[in-house]
């Protein structure tokens, strides 16, 4: 029976179980109308036959009362000739009939003589209701003559019988001769006929007809579940498709996807929001991917970078723990000399790293209202002060302050990686320059900072703001082609602050990656445009402040 737990069977069941109440109900209903419609007509038609039967009954009633001689020769009681002429006329002459009496008026049976089925007080078939409704009807009618029916008098109703079987009772106001008229010419005694009735004809036309209604309930079943099986596994066809997927993601492979094509109903909404779900979770495992290969990519750059420093001091260590320079102050002091620049490099490296960390969780700035031209200015004078020879120039676009909302400390440091690149990587000699421009447009404020420089590679490009890559110099091989020391750029001192700003923590790769973060920390983004032998350009831009609200 595990089939029946399928949703397929349990939806087709579900449907053939509704199917079947509402069946059910609609048999009721058209059970009961179309018998209430069956009785009333036929209670009116055998109403009709009980009148005319008792109206044709008249004379053979009358004859047999009174016999067929002017002596009354051969008359029978009203009793006998009630049984002979009406009686047996409506119960043999008309199935329909169960039985008919003839009753006084207060509903006691007075014909025939031996009624087998009590009727008057102590029968169920007569209604004192309406018994006094017949005969308040008899005196607002005309009276008919002897033993006919009275005009507008007659009564129907229906009556449970002993068995609970519906029966029909018929009440017909007479006149009638209770004795011969030879001995009562003149005895026309008012009664009543009641006529019992089956409704044998609406009876049997109800039992066919529920017979029709439950083999047609049957078979509409029947076929309900036969055609609804495969009709519901055909509608439940993509929900089984969606399974199918969902399997082939569970065993790993998160590029799957349902793409049920639809109208828009339920279960197309379902594998839309299940593809998108998806799409999400791939796009996070890769996310996640990317930032673990980043991860173990950093922490084995930062090893690396950190080797040589811990390298080169254990070896400045081993010559001194030999006492090579014992008697040889001067070697000894380069030796300590190099073992405090090493050391110095690792505390910018790892602080460079720290600073790095401290981005990337997202630490918050101390962001205020500040001049970005005159923060531009100060580190534009401090980059002027290394630059020797060379030009360092700034402009402006004249439109006055350029606010924007930032961390001052930041914002400055990112300045200062910007020149120190700049000159680092530009021309070394008095032909090199460096510009530096700053202007707004309607949302942004924007600095660039050019050089002509021997430029970024191609290749070298796109590579330029992950952490620890560090391109080759074009003009550093070229120099080193010519075996002729490259000149060393000293990293830009911000006096004001204590810190150092350089590319790469002096070719350690971090310089610009942390430019990057900066920027994008301040809401706004870090670019680069350079080309072989032109020189480069990296732009700067940060949203600007929103204007300040004067109070009235």
């Amino acid at each position: 029976m595990r089939w029946i737990r399928t949703l397929r069977w349990r939806v087709t069941l579900t449907y053939v179980g509704m199917l079947a109440i509402l069946l059910l109900a609609l048999g009721i209903v058209l059970d009961v109308a179309i018998g209430r419609v069956l009785y009333s007509a036929e209670q009116a038609r055998l109403t009709n036959e009980a009148k005319a039967a008792v109206t044709l009954g008249q004379s053979a009633y009358q004859r047999i009362v009174n016999g067929r001689t002017a002596n009354c020769t051969d008359a029978l009681s009203y009793q006998q000739a009630f049984e002979q002429a009406i009686a047996n006329q409506l119960t043999v002459g008309h199935p329909a009939f169960q039985a008919a009496y003839l009753l006084d008026l207060n509903g006691a049976v007075i014909a025939p003589e031996d009624g087998a089925t009590p009727v008057g007080d102590n029968a169920p078939y007569l209604d004192r209701k309406h018994l006094s409704q017949t005969l308040a009807a008899v005196a607002k009618s005309r009276q008919g003559s002897a033993f006919g029916p009275i005009n507008g008098a007659t009564v129907s109703y229906d009556a449970s019988g002993s068995d609970g079987q519906r029966l029909g009772i018929i009440l017909i106001p007479v006149r009638y001769n209770t004795v011969s008229r030879c001995v009562n010419a003149n005895n026309n005694a008012l009664g009543i006929v009641e006529v019992v009735t089956t409704y044998r004809t609406t009876r049997v036309a109800l039992a066919d007809l529920n017979i029709l209604l439950l083999l047609a309930m049957l078979l509409i079943l029947v076929v309900g579940v036969v055609v609804g099986g495969p009709l519901t596994a055909s509608a439940l066809r993509p929900l089984t498709r969606m399974t199918a997927t969902v399997r082939r993601i569970a065993s790993g492979d998160l590029s799957q996807r349902v793409r049920l094509p639809h109208g828009g109903d339920e279960i197309g909404q379902l594998a839309d929001s299940f593809d998108e779900m998806i799409a999400r979770i791939e796009r996070a495992f890769a996310a996640q991917q990317h930032s673990e290969e980043r991860m173990r990519q950093f922490i084995a750059d930062a090893s690396h970078e950190l080797r040589t420093p811990l390298t080169s001091i254990r070896g400045y260590m081993d010559v001194l723990l030999r006492g090579a320079v014992r008697d040889d102050p001067e070697t000894a002091q380069h030796v300590l000399l190099a073992v405090r620049g090493e050391a110095e490099r690792m505390s910018r490296l790892v602080n460079d790293l720290l600073t790095l960390a401290r981005l990337d969780v997202g630490r918050p700035l101390e962001v205020r209202r500040l001049d970005l031209t005159a923060l531009v200015g100060e580190a534009v004078d401090q980059a002027r002060i290394l630059a020797g020879e060379r030009e360092v120039a700034m402009r402006g676009d004249g439109a006055g302050r350029l606010e924007v909302l930032a961390d001052a400390d930041r914002l400055k440091q990112v300045l200062l990686i910007l020149l120190d690149n700049a000159l680092k990587y530009g021309r070394q000699d008095a032909s090199g320059w460096v510009r530096v421009w700053v202007h707004r447009t309607e949302r942004n404020a924007i600095v660039s900072v050019s050089d002509n420089g021997e430029g970024i590679a191609p290749d070298d490009l796109p590579h330029i703001f992950d952490r620890f890559y560090r391109a080759a110099r074009t003009g550093r091989r070229h120099a080193q082609s010519q075996n002729r020391p490259t000149p060393t750029i000293p990293p830009l001192a911000d006096e004001e602050h204590g810190n150092r700003a350089h590319v790469g923590s002096e070719g350690s790769g971090l310089g610009l990656p942390i430019a990057n973060a900066i920027a994008r920390a301040l809401g706004g983004s870090l670019s680069v445009q350079s080309q072989a032998g032109s020189g480069t350009v990296f732009t700067l831009e940060l949203p600007l402040a929103p204007p300040l609200t004067r109070l009235p």
